[in-house]
């Protein structure tokens, strides 16, 4: 029970810092949707895609080692060490890498889409990510559940300082103040996390770690430089291919619906961060007991899906706050819930791949995902322009899913229920349908009335566990 309690005291502590992020954005977002066109918001979603989709290869697999081992020792020193050897060689790439990307954007071999001036803070934006990443991984992996929250807090506050004071006074190239004011806030906030962990981060004395034991942390992590790059990639294809097939204004559009959606971030963020340090931690104590795992599938599912079909439910309301030009993210949002939706409860289910080190699967799960993803734009785009983007990024996740799921239970069984899982999201997939080509209806009500029902029937005894809890805690 203590465990318990602990592991609820840090998903609150994350979904409040989570809330007050999405606070920000939602009083914020409205008021650049107004200011900034569609086509300049889509050039700086693609920024920020393209900022990812390189993080995730340049960290090279050893963020996730990093995650994996940080048990394995209580000793200080050790993870230390750890800390040291899993972001030493990616922070020599990323140098590298960045001096190489610096010459070609100078002499204009490398350019993408942007001027000479967005490179150059792409290429920064990127490395700092870099590093900041590892640098909240500590915080996650030491539970400082306050200082995390209290940084993506401070990340999109800095952002609001830095970006709305010069959007209103200037007036042009809001792509480069909306870039500039990004990369700036990441870098303050890189500061303060590192500060706050400053003895982790003190890097002295004989940090290398012997041979045998580096080999099984590049064995362990260099899967994940195909996977991540390539989960990534599937997770980014829809806008680049809206891109490919469309204009800036529709990757514009198709991003501020992605922003509705991210009112999942509340639970999905807390959740997350909170789940993977407790599921290695668990399984480093009791190995043989999937009962931790059954029961935060269980409740994640649930909770997940209360959240998909209201936000489908009242996305004409939601949207509205976006401004008049983006009203058609209406149509858009419906089959996007798949992502987190899918994306969260997969965590739970993913747990055997990486318990018995068979990383390899991730890149047959990352491409598999891809592929769908690619092929079903490719169909539906021409045809339907974003709302295609969204449907087939909605199935891919669902083939994510069940990828993950099938793979991991082959070398750790965990019996997740997941007919009924699947009977849920068949029906959400038609309520996702239906909504994506008509605004609310009876017949919407009906169908969300129906999932309501079957989530009633289903899990039942969660519902009434998670009222029980929060009762006690009412009364504490």
């Amino acid at each position: 029970m203590k465990n318990n309690n602990s592991l609820f005291k840090h998903f609150v502590t994350i979904g409040i810092g989570t809330f007050l992020n999405m606070l920000l954005a939602f009083i914020t977002t409205p008021i650049i949707t107004r200011i900034v066109s569609p086509n300049e918001y889509g050039q700086y979603s693609l920024f920020t895609t393209y900022s990812g989709i390189a993080l995730m290869v340049l960290c090279l697999g050893m963020d996730q080692a990093l995650v994996r081992f940080f048990y394995d020792k209580k000793d200080f020193n050790y993870k230390k060490q750890l800390l040291f050897n899993t972001i030493i060689i990616p922070f020599i790439i990323c140098v590298i890498g960045s001096v190489v990307a610096l010459i070609l954007t100078l002499t204009n071999i490398l350019t993408l889409e942007f001027s000479k001036s967005i490179m150059i803070l792409l290429i920064i934006y990127t490395f700092v990510q870099v590093i900041y990443r590892f640098s909240q991984l500590v915080n996650r992996l030491e539970f400082n559940t306050k200082l995390y929250s209290l940084l993506n807090v401070f990340i999109k506050l800095f952002y609001i300082i830095i970006a709305i004071p010069l959007l209103l006074v200037f007036k042009n190239d809001y792509l480069f103040i909306l870039t500039i004011s990004i990369t700036a806030s990441t870098i303050l906030c890189l500061f303060i996390s590192i500060y706050a962990n400053r003895e982790l981060w003190i890097f002295k004395g004989k940090m290398f770690f012997p041979k045998d034991k580096m080999y099984v942390l590049i064995k362990y992590s260099y899967p994940y430089i195909f996977s991540m790059g390539i989960t990534t990639l599937f997770q980014a294809i829809d806008k680049l291919s809206l891109n490919y097939f469309t204009t800036y204004d529709d990757v514009g559009i198709y991003s501020s619906a992605i922003m509705i959606v991210n009112v999942f971030a509340i639970v999905q963020t807390a959740f997350n961060t909170v789940w993977a340090p407790s599921a290695f931690k668990h399984y480093s104590e009791e190995p043989n007991d999937t009962s931790f795992y059954i029961k935060g599938n269980q409740i994640i599912t649930l909770i997940m899906f209360l959240i998909g079909i209201n936000i489908i439910l009242f996305k004409d309301v939601l949207v509205l706050f976006l401004g008049s030009k983006y009203r058609d993210a209406t149509y858009i949002i419906p089959f996007l819930i798949f992502n987190p939706i899918m994306y969260t409860i997969s965590e739970t289910t993913v747990n055997g791949i990486n318990f018995k080190k068979k990383t390899k699967l991730h890149i047959v799960i990352a491409i598999a995902a891809c592929i769908t993803n690619i092929i079903g734009n490719f169909i539906l785009i021409p045809n339907l322009g974003s709302k295609g983007a969204s449907i087939s990024t909605g199935i891919s996740y669902i083939v994510f899913f069940s990828l993950r799921t099938i793979l991991s239970n082959k070398y750790y069984y965990v019996d997740f229920k997941l007919n009924k899982f699947y009977i849920v999201t068949i029906f959400v997939s038609i309520f996702a349908l239906y909504n994506t080509f008509y605004h609310f209806n009876l017949i919407s009500l009906f169908i969300y009335l129906i999932i309501n029902l079957l989530l009633i029937v289903f899990y039942k005894k969660y519902y009434l566990s998670i009222f029980k809890y929060l009762k006690s805690k009412r009364k504490t």
